[in-house]
């Protein structure tokens, strides 16, 4: 009896990641990840404010592959964590997106193409730290994008 029901969680399971949609099965695997982008305002990485200037963003290794440093000259630099999300559509370009509450930028996510079409597009979703939230509250989100360039 007990073997049986172990045989139907399994079948079960089986059934659920058999029905879901193939971009709900790949998950982000970017060991490799480098971009590369030039922000032309200060900007917020996390609760950290960073200068206008050229930026690089690394993925984190290990028990840290859901963290992004994010580094530019001098010690301007910050980890913050993100969420992979895969995208719904095609993305052809790799953009760097901020989001502008009031007079302050805070870096919102990455858009990821893949150079394999049978591997689907990734948008890496950094998750709001306290400050961001707090700005969300008080005013509403002007999105804008800045093209970046790196490994795919």
């Amino acid at each position: 009896m007990k073997n049986l029901w172990t045989l139907a969680v399994l079948v079960g399971l089986v059934a659920v990641v058999a029905v879901m949609p193939a971009p709900a099965q790949m998950t982000f695997n970017g060991a490799d990840l480098e971009v590369k982008f030039t922000a032309p305002m200060p900007f917020y990485v996390g609760d950290k404010l960073m200068p206008a200037g050229a930026y690089e963003i690394k993925q984190g290794a290990g028990a840290q592959a859901n963290t992004l440093l994010v580094r530019g000259k001098g010690k301007n630099e910050a980890y913050v964590e993100f969420t992979a999300v895969a995208s719904s559509q095609p993305v052809t370009k790799m953009d760097v997106t901020f989001n502008k509450y009031g007079n302050k930028e805070y870096l919102n996510s990455i858009k990821y193409p893949s150079g394999d079409p049978t591997q689907g597009s990734f948008i890496l979703k950094i998750n709001p730290s306290a400050g961001e939230q707090a700005a969300a509250q008080a005013a509403a989100a002007a999105a804008h994008t800045i093209p970046a360039s790196g490994k795919k």
